[in-house]
């Protein structure tokens, strides 16, 4: 008997609960590894359910209020997709900018014309780059970042309740996502700089010696040689800096998660 009210109530709130579902399943069309093309479709639909019923059973969300029309029912989940899909993608540009760096490594050390598929995009991507964001994409399993992306996702809807996202016409939050795109940038070139660093100090040491010795081939001993330092770069360097670029990668994806909830807040009553 303690679960009738509860089977009313949801009955009754169906509209609410497709709502839900609507931004829940657009933030998961570009979440980090449950946006993999690899999950079959039909689970990730019973997730976005699943996690869409729970936060309908918390009580987080009561109400939707909207023009009783079909006109203003679209324009509604088109708000809701939109606020969804905002701070799925904000993730998931933070998680790309390792396969943003990758390709500065790979050109470096001479893999450019060298590319492998990703099981979890299902895209050609970068050699250097594939390591780094499938090591990422590990330890963001193995240490909770999915829950913690979940869980602040969770709470955008005391934030943002449903239907009042300010995203048409919000100049602050687009100028905020392209600087913070810039700042995405120069991070992925931060994360690049070692090896990249040394390549070109390698470049221009066989610059000298080209001056220096004009017989010898430069391209029989300068591939090689990069291939070689920067193989070797990578398993003394990067590789055992993976945890210090997964801290660096999750705190600025789930900050930047954090901002964009708070640039989507609706405005005051007295603004308005």
């Amino acid at each position: 008997m303690e679960t009738l009210p509860f089977l009313i109530d949801f009955f009754n709130s169906t509209d609410v609960l497709l709502l839900i579902m609507v931004r829940v399943s657009a933030f998961m069309i570009f979440l980090p590894v449950l946006s993999s093309m690899g999950i079959p479709m039909q689970v990730r639909l019973f997730t976005a359910f699943v996690i869409s019923v729970a936060i309908f059973a918390s009580g987080i969300v009561t109400t939707a209020t909207y023009h009783d029309t079909p006109s203003g029912l679209i324009m509604l989940i088109l708000i809701e997709f939109m606020a969804g899909a905002t701070m799925g993608f904000v993730l998931s540009f933070v998680m790309n900018l390792l396969l943003f760096a990758g390709h500065f490594m790979d050109f470096s050390m001479g893999f450019a014309m060298v590319n492998v598929m990703d099981p979890v995009q299902q895209i050609q991507v970068p050699v250097m780059g594939n390591l780094l964001f499938m090591t990422v994409s590990v330890f963001l399993v193995l240490s909770g970042g999915l829950h913690e992306f979940l869980r602040v996702f969770f709470m955008s809807y005391e934030l943002v309740p449903i239907g009042t996202a300010l995203i048409i016409d919000n100049r602050e939050l687009a100028w905020f996502l392209v600087v913070s795109f810039v700042g995405f940038v120069l991070l992925a070139i931060g994360i690049a700089l070692p090896l990249v660093g040394t390549m070109l100090i390698i470049d221009i040491c066989l610059g000298i010696m080209v001056k220096a010795v004009p017989q010898m081939n430069v391209f029989v001993v300068g591939m090689p040689l990069k291939v070689l330092v920067g193989l070797f770069l990578v398993f003394i360097v990067i590789l055992p800096s993976m945890g210090f670029i997964y801290d660096t990668v999750f705190d600025t994806a789930l900050g930047m998660l954090v901002s964009t909830i708070e640039g989507m807040m609706p405005l005051p009553p007295e603004v308005t």
